[in-house]
């Protein structure tokens, strides 16, 4: 959540220059990062997952997506294999949504996305021995290599923040 001080800060710049407000999660989560949807089109340019959706005066003015980058047929691919590399993992447990599907990125969880804190905690320990994430990014480089995808490994999962 933004700290009072920056909004207070990010409200007066903007009275002198155009100022946009820039994250890397969808609309929704950023405005309850600033406060509201009301506080966040007080900014006249919002730019939600990464600038691939952009609003201009609460108005959306463009939005791309991973999809339309790839194709269908490629992304179908790339998500069916991460399916079948994930089903042959053994893991402490794993619980839920293990594709996240976002306009910019696809969000791939070997544990999933629905775990609790404790098992975010106990699959980071687990990794740490095992390197599952590294040699998941691994095979993907091996499997996709001219895909034009960027392959990393998001920590936040073991913070206990969404993204």
């Amino acid at each position: 959540t933004i700290s009072d001080d920056m909004y207070q800060f990010m409200t007066q710049v903007k009275e002198t220059v155009t100022c946009g407000l820039v994250g890397g999660s969808d609309l929704k989560k950023i405005a309850e990062q600033i406060g509201g949807m009301d506080a966040l089109f007080k900014f006249q340019y919002v730019f939600a997952e990464n600038g691939l959706v952009a609003y201009e005066s609460g108005n959306l003015i463009n939005k791309e997506c991973i999809q339309s980058h790839m194709g269908e047929e490629k992304l179908q691919k790339f998500i069916n294999f991460s399916l079948r590399y994930m089903s042959d993992i053994t893991l402490p447990v794993k619980r839920g949504t293990f594709i996240e599907f976002r306009n910019g990125l696809i969000n791939v969880c070997p544990v999933g996305r629905s775990c609790s804190q404790e098992e975010r905690d106990q699959f980071g320990e687990y990794d740490k021995e095992h390197r599952i994430r590294e040699k998941f990014i691994q095979a993907l480089e091996a499997e996709f290599p001219d895909s034009g995808l960027a392959f990393s490994i998001d920590y936040s999962l073991l913070w206990g923040q969404d993204r």
